[in-house]
C-alpha cells in the first residue's frame, strides 16, 4: 500500500510517500488516501496538494498561483540558448554588411 507523508497542515510533502505491506499500520503523518484522478486514471494537476476531510484538494492560495504563473510566464518569454545564438549570428552578420557598405 503505498502511504503519502502529509505535514501537521495537511501539505502533501512531494517524494515522502512511502510502500507498506496491506496490513501494516499507518504511521502518523501518513495517509493512505490516494491522489484524484481523471477517468483514465491521469493523477489531477494540483500544485499544493492539502488534505481536507479526508480529500485532495488544491491548497495553492491565489496569490501562490498568480505568483506561480507570473513566473512561467517570464520564464516562457527568455530565449532559449539556440535563439541567443542565432541572435548574435545575426548582428555579426549586420555588423559586416553594415562595416562594408553593403546596408546602412
Amino acid at each position: 500500500m503505498l502511504l503519502y507523508k502529509i505535514n501537521e497542515e495537511g501539505f502533501l510533502q512531494f517524494g515522502e510517500e512511502i510502500f507498506v505491506s496491506d496490513n501494516a499500520t499507518i504511521p502518523d503523518g501518513y495517509t493512505d488516501i490516494s491522489l484524484p484522478t481523471d477517468l483514465n486514471g491521469n493523477q489531477l494537476p494540483f500544485y499544493k496538494p492539502k488534505l481536507v476531510e479526508n480529500k485532495w484538494i488544491e491548497g495553492e492560495t491565489a496569490e501562490e498561483r498568480a505568483d506561480r504563473e507570473a513566473q512561467q510566464l517570464l520564464e516562457s518569454l527568455k530565449p532559449s540558448p539556440e535563439e541567443l545564438a542565432d541572435a548574435e549570428l545575426e548582428i555579426k552578420l549586420i555588423t559586416i554588411l553594415s562595416e562594408l557598405g553593403v546596408i546602412q
